[in-house]
């Protein structure tokens, strides 16, 4: 028998399975399958392919710990703009952009989706037109659904049907239906709108939109409790909602310890998170380990602002007060050690590592848009 030598043995061919190619292909990341595209036409084919990109999707999906930003003014076929609107919000790599215009007795809404991984930005794909004597739009949300494999956008408005009595109406759109339907609302709960320019729409996680509420919206401030705001989610799949308190951070009235017009709602190492400013003198973040179960909400974080190296003062707003500079949590790397703050009304973001207690800050363009900078995760999706 005639054994090769291992000279030999290395300039042999190696011929790998399919199978086992496209395995090892969807481990890589996107900037590297869009360099390999021009390697043969079958990868070109594989990467444009709808079950490649789910496969490559399943497998970075956690990995939330890329930041979208946004600037005013495009410069180069790279940035992106968000004219006369903002940010719906992000899902498995896609982000929703939404464009506004405004006239006497009416407001035309647009959106197209944004993938900054691959650099692909759809044409306006959903419009919607409303009349200001019919309803006050409310907030927008961005999902998918996994059950029909379709990507929805989904409207919260509200409309007073004389006196002071408050309807909420849900509207919501399909990608590839082109039509927008109304579906049941969530009875009883007024929406929360926070002061705070960095608040977002609704967020998605776990095959839902979530967004906070406000369960007795009369209630003056200063007897507004925790257990009176709620968060809402709503299932795209079968489209019905369901509530989940949020936790137990305070025993008191939120007058006294928690700016209400701080409190975000935000998705972070795939887990729904709450946020506020605490007191003054911190900044604290809870995270609910498993969705949906009250009974998992966790405190995550509480940093002081000295440690952010801030002078964080409280200005009188009639009743109550609101914070002369407002933190927001942009993104969160994925051991949880460091968290990005924006700031408003300054040019800059702030780099946190708890872990050593470590500050950067990073000064920007004072273009960069940061209340509409989002976390997304890499991916090839596209709306086509």
């Amino acid at each position: 028998m005639n054994i090769p030598s291992l000279h030999q043995l290395a300039v042999l061919p190696v011929i790998l399975p399919d199978e086992l190619i496209v395995e090892v292909l969807s481990f890589l990341e996107v900037k590297y399958l869009m360099r390999m595209k021009c390697v043969c036409r079958s990868w070109k084919t594989l990467f444009s392919d709808h079950v490649f990109h789910k496969m490559h999707l399943k497998k970075h999906s956690t990995r939330m710990t890329h930041l979208a930003i946004f600037t005013d003014k495009s410069e180069g076929s790279g940035d992106c703009r968000a004219d006369g609107g903002g940010v719906v919000g992000s899902c498995n790599g896609l982000v929703c952009l939404q464009s506004c215009s405004f006239a006497a007795e009416y407001t035309d809404y647009s959106f197209c989706f944004w993938n900054p991984a691959t650099r692909k930005k759809s044409e306006t794909l959903v419009s919607l037109s409303y009349y200001h004597k019919d309803y006050n739009i409310g907030k927008f949300a961005f999902g998918y659904d996994n059950s029909t494999d379709t990507y929805k956008v989904v409207l919260l408005c509200w409309k007073r049907d004389g006196g002071d009595v408050i309807t909420s109406v849900v509207r919501v759109f399909t990608l590839g239906d082109n039509v927008w339907r109304d579906i049941d609302c969530f009875p009883g709960v007024s929406l929360h709108h926070s002061l705070s320019f960095f608040a977002e729409d609704g967020v998605y996680l776990n095959n839902s939109t979530n967004w906070f509420a406000r369960q007795r919206y009369y209630c003056h401030l200063k007897n507004l409790t925790i257990e009176q705001f709620v968060i809402i989610s709503l299932d795209l799949g079968t489209e019905t909602y369901r509530q989940s308190m949020l936790p137990r951070c305070c025993d008191e009235d939120l007058y006294s310890q928690i700016s209400w017009q701080t409190l975000y709602l935000s998705v972070f190492m795939d887990c729904l998170c709450f946020s506020y400013d605490f007191k003054g003198t911190h900044f604290v973040m809870w995270q609910m380990r498993e969705f949906g179960v009250e009974e998992s909400w966790v405190q995550f974080h509480k940093i002081s602002y000295s440690n952010l190296q801030m002078d964080y003062k409280l200005r009188g707003l009639e009743s109550h007060f609101t914070p002369e500079l407002i933190v927001c949590p942009l993104c969160v790397s994925e051991n949880g050690d460091t968290v990005i703050f924006a700031i408003n009304r300054r040019d800059q973001v702030i780099v946190y590592n708890w872990r050593y207690n470590r500050v950067k800050r990073i000064k920007s363009n004072k273009k960069i848009r940061w209340s509409n900078a989002r976390g997304y995760v890499e991916s090839l999706v596209s709306t086509s």
